[in-house]
């Protein structure tokens, strides 16, 4: 998983939020004070300009302190700035003055738990920003249990993100100081973090929205197959009186008079509703029903990663023309159960069916993510008699990672092939005469190959017999 995001200070200038906003957005850190803990002129308005877009928000603060009680009157003095205001992600102390480096590593080592005690104690998670040679050379072992947050970019920096210089270590990467985005006259430091730290909180109430979340998810599940009809007929059958004239249940039960017009939208109120009940859904969507994909992204800050439980908004021909629910994420792949679609590949906007589709985000240039807010039905009685448990095949894991897999034999074609080349991929197994294993949704000889040299490599609990059922498949994301 990559969120990626910026980081701004006062050399940004005036920034436009609701055009950072509209270009797509996962997170900003911001700059809170400068040298003699004068704040940074621009930090007040940045921090509004991100909780008006809903844009999750971290501080960093450069430190010039060559003393414990210099880094405690810096940290002080951040903690009075924010004031009790809500952050997502930490606060950054910042390591890279030379000055600083003359005094050893034991001695950084003390200012930095020095600052980490009075940033924890007020509240407010707590991180290392430095470069690869301070990480390296600088920083002690006893630093590295915190999160750190790396620079690394080339001396020919031109904004993008360049794939060889990524370090192995920390949880964020700012891979450029040189990048251009929309809303920013000058450049911008680019960053990409493999930590979500808005993802996976407890809410008020002490309910994890992620339960939420799986509601709806299991929902939409439980309507893939359903085909749109030619009449008024069998609507609540799945594929009885099959046609292309748009009757859905789904316009059935939420707008009565649309019904016989294009639904994928429909079908994602539908799906709320069922999971929630119709007050709660009207608050998720921010209104009612949603029909047409530009008015949501008006209403949701539209971001350029995906989240489970996001409601995706393709963009395509020039404007934002079809929408599904975002039910899984692994690296660049994104996997959505949407209304109006057919399986075939790419974006169909009135394939008359629901079905399970994935799409790598790099190449959908435009397409963008609203996240609801969960947390409002955190606590919701509300509970649909047909969704009360999760199936015993859904394999979840600790990175929020929920799939309801198919067992994958040779020659299988579908989404869970795919998932399973993916996974395969990613943990370094190949084909025949070591070729590297494509994503092709066929069970090809080649993923079968790979799958077998899978299980050779965990024959101590899995047989190899080249299928990828139920155990084969919690044994690979256990792993």
């Amino acid at each position: 998983m990559e969120i990626r995001g910026i980081d701004v200070s006062a050399w940004q200038g005036a920034i436009d939020w609701d055009t950072v906003a509209n270009y797509g957005m996962d997170f900003a850190i911001l700059r809170i004070t400068e040298a003699g803990n004068v704040i940074d002129s621009c930090f007040e308005k940045n921090y509004s300009g991100c909780q008006k877009h809903n844009i999750p928000t971290g501080a960093y603060k450069y430190s010039y302190a060559m003393t414990v009680a210099e880094i405690q009157s810096e940290a002080r003095k951040v903690v009075e700035v924010l004031n009790g205001r809500k952050l997502q992600y930490p606060v950054w102390l910042d390591l890279e003055w030379n000055n600083q480096r003359s005094l050893g590593a034991e001695q950084i080592h003390k200012l930095a738990e020095a600052f980490e005690k009075i940033i924890t104690a007020a509240g407010y998670k707590f991180g290392i920003y430095c470069n690869v040679d301070w990480y390296l050379n600088v920083i002690c072992s006893h630093l590295k249990k915190y999160d750190f947050w790396i620079a690394c970019y080339p001396e020919s920096d031109n904004g993008t993100l360049q794939e060889r210089l990524r370090p192995d270590f920390g949880v964020g990467w700012q891979y450029s100081s040189k990048a251009k985005i929309p809303g920013i006259s000058g450049t911008v430091d680019r960053n990409v973090f493999y930590k979500d730290y808005a993802e996976s909180k407890k809410q008020e109430g002490g309910t994890d929205v992620d339960k939420e979340i799986e509601k709806v998810i299991l929902i939409a599940k439980n309507e893939e197959g359903y085909l749109e009809k030619k009449s008024n007929n069998q609507l609540d059958n799945k594929t009885a009186n099959a046609g292309s004239a748009n009757y859905t249940k789904y316009w059935r039960d939420i707008k009565p008079d649309y019904q016989g017009q294009p639904w994928c939208a429909a079908f994602i109120s539908w799906c709320f509703m069922k999971a929630f009940g119709l007050d709660n859904a009207k608050k998720l969507l921010k209104h009612w029903p949603y029909v047409y994909c530009p008015t949501l992204g008006k209403l949701f800050a539209r971001n350029a990663n995906p989240k489970i439980g996001d409601v995706v908004i393709f963009y395509h021909n020039g404007t934002f023309t079809h929408t599904g629910l975002v039910t899984a994420v692994i690296g660049d792949r994104f996997y959505t159960i949407e209304g109006n679609t057919s399986g075939a590949s790419g974006i169909i906007a009135n394939g008359g069916g629901v079905c399970a589709k994935s799409y790598l985000n790099s190449q959908m240039p435009g397409t963008k993510f609203c996240t609801p807010d969960y947390s409002i039905v955190s606590n919701a009685v509300n509970k649909p008699s047909d969704i009360n448990k999760i199936p015993s095949n859904t394999i979840q894991t600790g990175e929020k990672y929920m799939f309801n897999p198919e067992t994958v034999k040779a020659g299988d074609k579908n989404t869970s092939v795919l998932l399973l080349q993916e996974i395969l991929r990613a943990r370094g197994f190949k084909g025949k005469n070591g070729k590297a294993l494509k994503l092709t949704w066929t069970a090809d000889a080649n993923t079968i190959y790979a799958l077998k040299a899978y299980q050779e490599s965990r024959k101590e609990v899995l047989e190899v017999d080249g299928i990828c059922g139920s155990e084969t498949w919690k044994d690979l994301i256990a792993i």
